[in-house]
């Protein structure tokens, strides 16, 4: 009773006549499964179970305990599958919520799905949330999610990598206005949650942060009565994240910190691609420190070769240099090493180690912070002196990076050993 026929065959059973139950059909096949046939249908949106039961109308009265017999049989069949079926969704229920997510979820799916992320508190009310994590002492944690695409975020660029020689240069294309289309981030968000969220190792980590889920839309409301308020991806402090769906953090942990109740991370989907769950794992488990620097260590240790260079101790005085000479390339506008003797003897009598090297590098113009962080990485990739530091577990590291005013990003990394 575990044959499957398709519904042409059913059909075709249908308008046959019932003395030739006995006769074989032209696949060669011959009883019941011509008359009767069992059709489930997973329905992958809501997790339920429904049998259809397609059978023929049959003029025989001699037959009818044989057909009777059969509709009982495959009703048992179908409970035990039902049962076996409500079990091994519990045993997996990991896999449930990625089937929940395949599709766009309405309103009321959204919310039972994160009712049932774990039994995680979600708050939904940007000034609550950050009043709770200041209470707490805990960084909070947003992500911004899109329920629908929308024609305000265009595939305004994309990149191209060239071959030359044994390097590959990354190229930003600027697509025309005419050209560009809505940047399909709806698919992107559940894709994300399907696939990167919903782990049990991002699960354990995000038990240290208060939670926050908004909209990309979502508005802050006005402390002026009557005064519409402003949309939350259009503050300040969440520039960067260029109004995409992502991660974005609020650092309420370290009091003392010049980066206090600021943005201190973010992991937009650019071109609305996801980010994997290791890189959300890495995206959480970062060294205490501004935007600039935990945005550069994230691109390093995402690398696909995985460089040893943040590996050592985030240290504060080689961070502080790190920033000044990133500070200083940024306003003059020139990429390089200048001043590494007196910076290197700073920091050998600080630190009383005399081994320091340094590597910097510059984004192209006009792109973000996170984007721009990435590139630097790559550019490191492809310059043999400055990855057989990058690459290398050093006792002491820091990275940094400044935007100049003409819109490129300069950035500086110190080793010492």
């Amino acid at each position: 009773m575990t044959h499957c026929l398709p519904r042409t065959t059913i059909e075709t059973v249908n308008n046959t006549n019932f003395a030739d139950y006995n006769k074989s059909n032209t696949n060669g096949k011959s009883g019941f499964p011509n008359f009767f046939h069992k059709y489930l249908h997973k329905l992958r949106k809501t997790n339920k179970i429904f049998v259809e039961f397609c059978c023929l109308d049959c003029p025989t009265w001699q037959n009818i305990a044989k057909i009777s017999l059969t509709i009982v049989l495959s009703l048992a069949i179908s409970l035990i599958f039902l049962a076996t079926h409500c079990f091994s969704s519990s045993l997996f229920a990991e896999e449930s919520h990625a089937e929940l997510l395949t599709e766009p979820l309405k309103e009321s799916q959204q919310e039972l799905f994160w009712s049932e992320l774990d039994n995680l508190s979600w708050e939904t009310n940007y000034a609550i949330a950050s009043q709770k994590a200041r209470e707490q002492s805990k960084n909070l944690l947003t992500y911004f999610y899109a329920v629908t695409d929308s024609p305000l975020i265009p595939n305004s660029t994309e990149e191209r990598f060239v071959k030359t020689g044994n390097n590959e240069i990354r190229q930003v294309v600027y697509i025309s206005p005419q050209l560009q289309k809505p940047l399909p981030i709806a698919a992107a968000c559940r894709e994300f949650e399907q696939r990167a969220f919903y782990k049990r190792e991002i699960l354990d980590l995000l038990g240290d942060y208060i939670l926050l889920r908004l909209p990309i839309d979502a508005v802050q409301e006005s402390e002026v009565v009557g005064q519409s308020g402003i949309p939350i991806l259009d503050l300040p402090q969440f520039r960067e994240m260029g109004h995409l769906p992502g991660l974005a953090v609020i650092d309420y942990e370290h009091k003392e910190a010049s980066y206090y109740e600021g943005l201190v991370g973010i992991l937009p989907f650019l071109r609305a691609k996801p980010p994997t769950s290791e890189q959300v794992q890495t995206f959480l488990t970062l060294p205490p420190g501004t935007l600039t620097q935990r945005t550069l260590i994230y691109a390093m240790r995402i690398h696909p070769e995985r460089p040893l260079s943040t590996m050592g101790t985030f240290h504060p005085f080689v961070t502080k240099e790190a920033t000044d000479h990133s500070v200083y390339q940024a306003k003059i506008g020139v990429l390089g090493h200048q001043h590494f003797g007196t910076r290197s003897g700073k920091i050998s009598k600080e630190l009383e180690q005399g081994s320091v090297s340094e590597i910097c590098a510059q984004s192209w113009t006009d792109e973000g912070l996170f984007e721009a962080a990435i590139g630097c990485v790559r550019a490191w990739r492809n310059s043999s002196g400055h990855w057989s530091a990058a690459r290398k577990k050093h006792k002491y590291y820091g990275y940094d990076m400044v935007l100049g005013s003409n819109n490129i990003w300069y950035a500086t990394g110190i080793f010492v050993d």
